[in-house]
């Protein structure tokens, strides 16, 4: 992703001209006082916000937002929310949910075979991607009113995942978080870093940053 010139203004303040790269397979870290329009740029690269001028390339991020347990459903559980997540990922396929032993009372034992084993599959996959999240398997059952600070933003975090977006933007993920899952989720972003992961992460804390041992790029404003 390429910003190039990228200026919003609301008219009362202006964020930019901001010029930037945010390079494959790495952490470019978006660094700033409060209030000095972070949150509108990561709206920006994930096509929540469109910039008053300048441009965008490359495709679009997903966003983890600041405030996450306001982003996800309080009635919905977590399972639910990441198997919606893979649905409209898959879309343009079978339809979500369809399996063999849909049809109806005639179905046969091999298909009530396969029916059971791509449920289990299923629940494997949910379970890695919670696993890959620090998110233990109890919590897929678990609806999302229900869950602490930390465990909805490492939701957050899955659900990006399952997305398969390429850039995952963070909009200051631990800012609510208390020192100890603060610590978590920069350590979580840096093990996926490693991985292969691209991220943006917006953060007053360069403390927290420095505590992380992946190498960064950075974005100041």
């Amino acid at each position: 992703m390429k910003l190039t010139d990228v200026v919003i203004d609301y008219g009362s303040s202006r964020i930019g001209p901001v010029d930037a790269d945010v390079p494959a397979g790495t952490v470019t870290v978006l660094q700033g006082p409060s209030g000095s329009g972070k949150t509108s740029l990561c709206l920006t690269m994930t096509g929540f916000l469109t910039p008053s001028s300048g441009q965008v390339d490359g495709d679009l991020g997903v966003l983890v937002p600041q405030n996450p347990r306001e982003w996800l459903n309080p009635r919905h559980t977590v399972a639910e929310v990441i198997e919606h997540t893979w649905a409209v990922r898959d879309a343009g396929g079978v339809a979500a949910g369809g399996r063999a032993g849909d049809a109806g009372n005639d179905a046969t034992d091999a298909e009530r075979g396969r029916e059971a084993a791509a449920t289990a599959g299923d629940d494997r996959r949910l379970e890695a991607l919670l696993d890959r999240a620090l998110l233990g398997p109890e919590l897929a059952h678990h609806r999302c009113g229900e869950l602490s600070g930390g465990q909805a933003a490492r939701v957050c975090i899955a659900r990006a995942l399952a997305s398969g977006v390429g850039t995952i933007v963070c909009d200051e993920p631990t800012a609510a978080l208390d020192s100890s899952n603060a610590a978590r989720i920069a350590w979580l972003i840096n093990d996926l870093a490693e991985a292969g992961k691209t991220f943006v992460w917006a953060t007053h804390d360069s403390d927290l940053v420095a505590a992380t041992d992946v190498g960064y790029s950075f974005i100041t404003l």
